[in-house]
């Protein structure tokens, strides 16, 4: 008798178990996102993609965030993307074309969004499990602000050859440099010793510095060469008030972060990424920092700094 008694009661326990069972639904998916050595670039970015994301879930919903933060090194921009394939996380956000580059070469099926990527119809990402959003900036307005403000007869560029998007940047100025009779002149940033090769620069000089994550994690360092040999510097990256970039001509990260969140909202949704067009941001914040113009002795002429969306005083 009890016997049969525990064998009725088993379907009525395992529909209870079912009724009380917590849901399994979207507060289990789960983000993994790669920054390059957390420059500020992409945390900016990437801070703005999880406001905007919780902001796009219904009430009570939610997605885990797992951030990685690798060193700007082809090893570590690996470990990180298996780590996080590892984890089964449901999609991967990438800062950055070398990040995206080595969560691509995993292979693994993870849907794979990209952020931070320059001129990103020229990188080539592409891909049924893809899609993402990038930036494109005039380079040639940069350098003709440059030449407004002094005689540009060579033009450092300072990159790292283990970004794409920077040799990018760099092969990209190359070609502007050489319809202008500019001599192009290269460092290539693999480990904090190269930096030695700024100090051989003079106030005839200027440097751009590339959208590298690797240049902008040692961004002070750079500054602090140049400053001491009175060299201007331009750069596609936003730079604190204080750091002393002369001119800073770039598209603000936050907005990218927002694109993202909604490209990542459809995705966890279940959207295929080939399905969502990529995007890229071409609106741009020129930045002109007075303060340091007068401790390089240039002067801003007034017709280029009504140009500027924001001035340093």
């Amino acid at each position: 008798m009890l016997t049969g008694t525990r064998s009725r009661l088993r379907p009525l326990l395992a529909l209870l178990l079912f009724l009380v069972a917590p849901s399994q639904s979207l507060a289990e998916l789960r983000v993994g996102a790669i920054m390059s050595g957390d420059i500020p670039y992409y945390r900016e970015m990437h801070e703005s993609f999880v406001r905007e994301l919780h902001a796009l879930l219904p009430a009570g919903e939610k997605v885990e965030i797992i951030p990685q933060r690798p060193f700007p090194d082809p090893i570590a921009w690996s470990n990180a993307a298996r780590k996080l394939i590892a984890l089964e996380v449901d999609l991967v956000v990438a800062y950055g074309e070398p990040a995206a580059r080595a969560v691509e070469h995993e292979k693994s099926g993870v849907p794979l969004l990209y952020a931070g990527v320059y001129d990103p119809e020229h990188a080539g990402l592409k891909g049924k499990k893809m899609t993402g959003c990038g930036f494109k900036v005039p380079l040639s307005s940069l350098l003709r602000y440059f030449k407004q403000l002094k005689r540009v007869d060579s033009l450092t560029v300072v990159f790292s050859g283990i970004e794409d998007d920077s040799v990018r940047q760099k092969e990209e100025l190359r070609a502007l440099t050489a319809t202008q009779h500019i001599q192009l002149k290269e460092i290539d940033i693999r480990v904090v010793a190269d930096l030695d090769q700024l100090r051989s620069l003079n106030e005839t000089d200027t440097v751009f510095v590339t959208g590298s994550a690797l240049s902008h994690l040692w961004l002070a360092q750079i500054l602090d060469i140049l400053r001491q040999n009175k060299v201007p510097m331009g750069t596609i990256f936003p730079d604190s008030e204080g750091g002393g970039v002369l001119i800073t001509l770039y598209q603000p990260p936050r907005e990218q972060g927002k694109m993202a969140a909604s490209m990542a909202a459809r995705i966890l949704r279940g959207e295929e990424p080939a399905a969502i067009d990529p995007a890229v941001q071409r609106d741009t914040e020129l930045v002109f920092n007075l303060v340091q113009a007068q401790q390089l002795g240039i002067t801003f002429p007034l017709q280029l700094i009504v140009e500027a969306t924001r001035v340093i005083k």
